[in-house]
């Protein structure tokens, strides 16, 4: 795949579509116009909604190679940057020359949906927490380390569970001798084929069918200061 640098350099993606976002800055806001989507440079970015009550659903995370925000009408969720993140905005299209890449764009948010529902409908803890570091390390075409930047509270956000439950889950994994943790925001898996095992057979058929994430090498001076 042709890198950003030279889709950059040759007017493919002007540099006044492309973003950078600081650490828990908010890209849109629920109930904002989607009259555009985003393509992930580099980061991690959440989607959540807010329900009537003040309960926050976290419907997704994305990382680079990712889309996000391929809505029409009012946007149902809200984006925020889990760690700085450079993004390309893409305007939304209603059928001229960009509808083909909107298009896939939708291929792959949806994509991403089938991904959470897939994980919201393991039976326990430990079958949506084993499946959801299966499909961030598949996702992320991680080697060694898988990053885990966002926090234990958005992860068990997204897999309908409590803090608690997620931190003694991963807990257990690592008395197990599956996983490892580097740090806070850092696991290695030791036996993915254990973790399939919990996860279920239906998971492994699935995690195997997903692909990797595109990667787009980074353009100079894309990366923004701690």
């Amino acid at each position: 795949m042709q890198g950003l640098s030279a889709e950059v350099r040759g007017g493919a993606i002007p540099q006044d579509t492309i973003l950078k976002f600081r650490k828990g800055e908010i890209i849109f806001s629920q109930g904002d116009p989607g009259d555009c989507w985003f393509e992930v440079i580099s980061g991690t970015v959440r989607t959540c909604h807010f329900h009537i009550d003040g309960h926050r659903q976290l419907t997704g995370f994305f990382y680079q190679g990712d889309v996000f925000g391929v809505e029409y009408g009012l946007r149902d969720s809200a984006a925020e940057a889990v760690t700085n993140a450079v993004l390309a905005r893409r305007p939304a299209s209603s059928g001229g020359p960009d509808a083909p890449g909107q298009n896939r764009a939708l291929e792959r948010a949806l994509d991403s949906a089938n991904q959470c529902i897939f994980l919201l409908g393991r039976r326990n803890a430990n079958e949506r927490v084993a499946a959801f570091l299966l499909i961030a390390a598949k996702r992320l075409s991680a080697i060694g380390s898988v990053p885990l930047p966002m926090t234990r509270g958005d992860i068990a956000d997204h897999l309908g569970l409590t803090i608690h439950t997620v931190s003694r889950t991963i807990s257990g994994f690592v008395r197990q001798g599956l996983i490892e943790l580097d740090g806070p925001q850092s696991c290695r898996l030791l036996d993915p084929g254990g973790l399939r095992a919990i996860a279920g057979e239906e998971a492994g058929v699935a995690i195997g069918k997903m692909g990797a994430m595109p990667m787009r090498r980074p353009f100079a001076g894309q990366e923004l200061g701690a």
